[in-house]
Order: structure tokens, then sequence, then C-alpha cells
């Protein structure tokens, strides 16, 4: 199977397919109909060479990817739950052509804004959620109890809870997300992406049947990726058993995220 370098994600009602400079969104309206937009991609940081040195260039497509997909998102919310007010459109209907511009202008320009926040929040509460917070709660735990001192490090033990309870905790948030009914048909279109992907892979035309036909896991899947990165985080966190103080770990945990 030959790599397409397609990427794309899940959205509510639909999916998003991203291949170099363009990406498309397929969004089911509530009239069952398909609403299909193509955009051009553009980094959100620019294309200055830097930004593609190692480590540098990681944060930039994480933080750009959060961008793409929160704004597919947004837009694939407003558009499966389309159903405009009565009073809304005939506001709509008694404004002039410069009007409805200036309007719709302004509504962009806050969606631009909401877009940023929405992402700024969303890295905030993943450090927190899945960094921070797993520290707190070993740190707390070991302080709790000291059975296994006489056996092992306070230390070791430490850095080996913290890894556990990462898993645990995103182990956790999946179970609890997917029993929404918005996200569990979020998930399936998630697995529609992946049939979508195998099947150009496999050198098969892209039909409803050989897409049907096509296996929903990818080994590029970008959420089982993040298994690998929590994995990894948990070894490199080892490097701060010898760093003395609660606070200097904690801010040290801050400073690996990019890595």
């Amino acid at each position: 199977m030959k790599s397409s370098n397609i990427g794309g994600q899940a959205v509510m009602e639909g999916i998003m397919m991203r291949h170099k400079d363009k990406y498309a969104i397929a969004v089911r309206r509530p009239d069952k109909e398909i609403e299909l937009k193509v955009e051009d991609y553009k980094c959100t940081f620019g294309k200055a060479a830097f930004l593609k040195w190692p480590i540098i260039r990681g944060v930039v497509s994480f933080v750009d990817g959060l961008v793409v997909g929160t704004k597919c998102l947004m837009y694939s919310a407003e558009i499966a739950g389309d159903e405009e007010d009565e009073k809304e459109a005939a506001k709509n209907a008694t404004l002039t052509e410069e009007e409805l511009s200036a309007k719709k202008a302004k509504e962009a320009k806050q969606f631009q804004w909401l877009l940023y926040i929405t992402v700024a929040i969303s890295i905030v509460v993943s450090v927190a959620a899945f960094m921070l917070l797993p520290y707190a709660l070993a740190s707390l735990l070991l302080a709790l109890s000291s059975l296994l001192r006489p056996w092992i490090t306070s230390d070791t033990l430490m850095a080996f809870l913290e890894g556990v309870l990462r898993l645990a905790i995103f182990i956790l948030y999946i179970k609890l997300v997917s029993n929404m009914e918005d996200i569990r048909r979020t998930f399936m279109y998630h697995g529609a992406e992946h049939k979508c992907i195998n099947c150009v892979e496999h050198g098969l035309p892209l039909t409803v049947e050989n897409v049907l036909a096509s296996s929903r896991q990818h080994k590029r899947c970008g959420t089982s990726f993040l298994f690998l990165v929590m994995i990894v985080s948990i070894f490199l966190h080892f490097i701060f058993v010898l760093v003395p103080g609660y606070w200097v770990r904690l801010f040290g945990r801050l400073l690996m995220v990019p890595i």
C-alpha cells in the first residue's frame, strides 16, 4: 500500500480531507443533502524556513492542525444544524447588499476570534488534564501512602504512577465522550475517513462500494499516535526523577510539551 499523503479528520456529520495546499469538507445537512466545500490550505504561521526545523515544525504542525481542525468542526456544526431562524431570515431580507456584506464581514471576524480563543483554551485544558493533573495526582497518592517505599524509591514510583494515571485519564476521557450521541456519531465518521484514505491508498476507485469494503483502521491515525506520544512522555519524564523540587518538576513538564 502506497502512502497518499492525505490527512483528515471527522467533523460533525461529515469528514475533512487535506492534501498539500487543498482541503475539502463534506457535511451532511439536515435535509440529508451533502454540502461540499473546498478551501486553499495556508499555514497559520506562514512559510518561514525556521518553521521547518526539528521540534519547531512539530509544534507548528500541532497548533496549525488544531486551528484548521477546529475551524472545520465549527463550520460543520453550523452546516449540520443549519436551520435558519425565520426572524433572522426576514431581517436579512430587509438589508441592502452593502449592509448584508458588512454583517457577514463582522460575523467572519467574530468567527476568527472565537476560533483562536477555542484553540487556546483547548491547548491549556489538554496540557492541564493530560500533563499536569497526572503529576499532581501521583504526588498526592504518594504523599498519602508510604507502603512501597522500602522496595522502591518514591521518585521512581512517582514517575511510574504519573504515567499510569496519564493513560488512565486519556482512556477514561475517550470512554466518557464516546457515550455522547453526537461524539459517538463523529467517531463513526472518523472510521469513514480512514476507509476513504485506505481505499485511495490501495489504488481503488473512490466509490461507495470500495470504501465500504476498506478497513476502518489506519496506520497514520492521529488518535492512535496520541498513545505513542503518551508512552514516550512516560519515559522522558523519568529524567525528572533526579530533579529536586515539586514546582521545578511541574514546570519541567511544561517545557517538555513541545518535545
